[in-house]
């Protein structure tokens, strides 16, 4: 069969690996892509959900699997669906859910799913005075889709001022800025949970441990993420049979009987688990409608069923048939950014701010087959050299019996990558 995986970064490069391993799968597009992802998939040079629906139909192609949420939230899923191609993902309807953070805290609210207090604004004068007036430390969140950066967490009633200037007033993330919620802070454990869903089913995946803070220590500012690790240290049956029932099952239940939502494809719940009254409550920050990056590259490496048959079951609504099976052996995912470079006027910071592009990239070829390597910002320059092109340049995904040993197997492998200005997280796997 064919397949057509639509992104271009690292999460989408683990996709398209993936299904490249099926026995299934004869062919995989990728729209489109990246110079790493050209060494695993073909690349096609098509942007716009109507020029992929288009080559969908003229390549005859079997499953179309979405990494990315701004093709979601654009609709592709209705296209496709309205061409009679089968797709991955949840359409415009559900993708509500990630490219507003307001509706979804609304929504969920209703259907008494936990979540923190929050109010969302669309005046910002309105908005500084609720964090005036609250008495505890929020976080102020952009409404719509901000690359995993619009969460700006604050300790004082100044710094929460200053999110929402730069947020609503100062426009740092675009019109996501419209809106902000803007939502108690909680203190706890947090974890990225992923199910597959079809609707009416749910099956958990495996968990990830992610690194959100650009430096070591958690500390800078959140950044789409640095690094990850699983399986997850602390995440047992107990624990994911709370947050199927408190949150995922009710969740897919009222988005259908209460909203007319039925979700097909990835639920991703960015939860905060606060110990109160001696019970865990899964609280949920953040809803996602597809895979994280890099949460990824470290869960699809484990996936022993084959990821043909769990997209079937899910377009087919026959979901309770499928009992994946997991590599138990850890993997862990080290991410090389663009850091702090000097440009012809001045320094640029690095990712999460402003970086340089167009550097040669040296060593990619000397990494340890047995590692994965997934491309998030790479290209092929016109004098056919690897350049970065991102902030998240690439990653190396290591394997082993304990987490030490595939901590210490990425960073061995890292220290032969060069270009100017790398930077990565040392502390991924520190428990």
């Amino acid at each position: 069969m064919k397949v057509l995986v639509v992104g271009s970064g690292g999460r989408d490069h683990a996709i398209a690996w993936k299904f490249s391993t099926s026995p299934r799968v004869s062919r995989v597009y990728v729209a489109h892509g990246n110079a790493g992802i050209a060494g695993t998939a073909q690349c096609v040079n098509i942007k716009t959900i109507e020029e992929m629906a288009d080559f969908a139909q003229k390549e005859r192609i079997d499953l179309t699997f979405v990494g990315p949420e701004k093709p979601l939230s654009a609709g592709i899923t209705d296209l496709f669906q309205s061409r009679g191609l089968a797709i991955i993902g949840p359409d415009s309807k559900a993708s509500r859910l990630e490219s507003s953070k307001c509706d979804a805290k609304t929504m969920m609210r209703e259907l008494s799913i936990p979540v923190p207090e929050f109010e969302n604004f669309s005046d910002p004068q309105k908005a500084r005075d609720y964090v005036r007036n609250v008495g505890y430390p929020v976080v102020v969140k952009a409404d719509g889709l901000a690359a995993g950066k619009g969460s700006l967490v604050c300790d004082t009633v100044e710094q929460a001022e200053e999110a929402i200037r730069q947020i609503m007033e100062d426009r740092a993330f675009g019109d996501a800025g419209q809106r902000v919620d803007i939502e108690k802070r909680l203190y706890g454990r947090e974890l990225s949970f992923f199910c597959f869903t079809d609707g009416y089913t749910l099956v958990p995946m495996v968990a990830a441990q992610d690194y959100k803070r650009a430096r070591e220590n958690d500390e800078g500012k959140n950044t789409g993420g640095m690094g990850s690790y699983s399986p997850h240290p602390w995440l047992d049956d107990a624990l994911i049979k709370t947050i199927m029932s408190r949150v995922a099952e009710p969740l897919i239940a009222g988005l259908r009987e209460k909203y007319s939502i039925v979700y097909r494809g990835i639920l991703y719940l960015g939860l905060m688990l606060v110990e109160s009254q001696n019970e865990v409550v899964p609280y949920v920050l953040e809803i996602n409608i597809r895979l994280g990056d890099p949460e990824a590259q470290v869960i699809l490496p484990r996936l022993r069923t084959d990821l043909v048959d769990i997209c079937e079951a899910i377009v087919a609504g026959d979901l309770k048939k499928i009992k994946p099976e997991w590599d138990p052996d850890y993997r862990l995912c080290l991410i090389a950014t663009s850091g702090m470079t000097k440009g012809k006027k001045g320094w640029y910071k690095g990712y999460p701010d402003r970086y340089k592009i167009g550097l040669p990239i040296e060593g990619v070829d000397r990494i340890d087959p047995d590692c994965l390597v997934f491309h998030s910002g790479t290209e092929i320059d016109s004098s056919g050299r690897l350049v970065t092109t991102g902030g998240r340049v690439l990653c190396i995904v290591s394997a082993a019996s304990t987490l030490e040993g595939a901590r210490q197997k990425a960073l061995a492998e890292m220290e032969k990558v060069a270009f100017e200005g790398i930077y990565y997280r040392k502390d991924i796997g520190l428990q």
